[in-house]
């Protein structure tokens, strides 16, 4: 049985050792959960702007070209007003989330307190997850909205990328509910905030309690079917079957976007309220962010990548749900401008920075 054991707990790491970094062809070397495709789909129009628009459009053709960017979306009034795909990329390709699923997570738990699944955001995580109570006791002042909000001060490093890593087991496909049922404390909750994946993971598991359905049923009854959603897109299981929570969506950049417009639009999808404005406001309103720019799984344009001009009087609280590699749904709400990035690495490009001076360049 040791034997065994050593063997099946060195598959991860041999996997991760064969394939090295994650890349957009990950959907293939995993296992994935079908989300249905909405019965009523919503599509984007068109509407190609004049001449006025045509220097700021040869400058994206040039940069992007130079980069290793598949998808690149502007859409403003419902309407795809720039669009640019890579050489073989067709915009009916499903690209990875990576990271930007988070966010998708979040405004689940969003929904689920909308309906009074989740009673509040101060409720305890051992109230959904008793059995953490027993590895450290701090879990007892833990919070699902010191989760929500990266600040859990759970004991668990993400920066460190080899093959034997705990954030590259659980993309490669570690049993994550073990995983969380095995978190230990390094910090009183709230009082760091620490980007962990384990986090989102962690949220995962108190929904599926709070609502009795697996996570992937309420992606789609909740969200993929309700926005209108084109296609069908996939989202990668553990090796026991778990959803990763955390990354590993696989979706078209148009269905990408409806997320980013049922923010823009208060949480309202075609005259039916999806999630409370109240969660919307929370979540990107300036006021309500804290130092480190993240509320609820979302990001906003001033995150820890990008330092504000402290000589620009004209600040922007634009917001985005952001993934490994630059991927991005980003949301100017004064512009009305939605912005979708799917892609792969560019170190010589911050994409964080030419996202939001695009964003903010295209005037209501």
């Amino acid at each position: 049985m040791l034997v065994l054991s050593l063997v099946f707990s060195a598959c991860v790491p041999l996997t991760a050792t064969r394939y090295l970094m994650p890349d957009s062809k990950d959907s293939a070397r995993f296992n994935n959960v079908t989300i249905e495709k909405s019965i009523t789909p919503f599509h984007f129009g068109t509407n190609y702007p004049n001449q006025q628009f045509a220097a700021l459009k040869q400058r994206l053709d040039t940069a992007l070209r130079a980069t290793k960017t598949n998808v690149f979306l502007i859409i403003k009034n419902d309407s795809i007003i720039y669009q640019h795909l890579s050489e073989g990329t067709d915009l009916a390709d499903k690209q990875p989330s990576f990271s930007m699923v988070k966010s998708f997570v979040g405004t689940l738990v969003g929904i689920a307190v909308d309906r009074d699944q989740i009673a509040s955001t101060n409720d305890l995580v051992i109230k959904y997850l008793p059995d953490l109570a027993k590895n450290d006791e701090r879990f007892k002042r833990l919070t699902i909205q010191h989760v929500l909000d990266m600040k859990s001060g759970f004991d668990i490093n993400e920066r460190a990328f080899n093959p034997f890593s705990r954030i590259v087991r659980m993309y490669y496909g570690a049993d994550l509910k073990r995983m969380v049922r095995n978190l230990k404390m390094k910090h009183e909750p709230n009082t760091v905030f620490e980007y962990q994946s384990i986090n989102t993971q962690v949220l995962a598991m108190i929904l599926e309690k709070a609502t009795g359905k697996k996570l992937q049923v309420l992606l789609q009854e909740d969200l993929w079917k309700p926005l209108g959603t084109e296609s069908e897109a996939l989202w990668s299981l553990d090796n026991e079957n778990n959803v990763k929570a955390f990354c590993c969506m696989y979706a078209t950049a148009l269905d990408f976007a409806k997320f980013g417009r049922l923010y823009l639009n208060g949480g309202n999808w075609q005259g039916k309220q999806i999630i409370s404005k109240k969660w919307i406001d929370l979540t990107t309103h300036p006021d309500t962010l804290t130092k480190n720019r993240y509320k609820n799984q979302m990001w906003s344009g001033r995150n820890y990548r990008y330092v504000e001009n402290p000589t620009d009087k004209q600040l922007v609280y634009d917001y985005k749900a952001q993934g490994m590699f630059n991927q991005s749904i980003y949301v100017n709400p004064q512009n009305k401008v939605i912005i979708v990035r799917l892609g792969g690495r560019q170190k010589q490009v911050n994409f964080h920075s030419f996202v939001r001076e695009i964003g903010r360049s295209i005037k209501p």
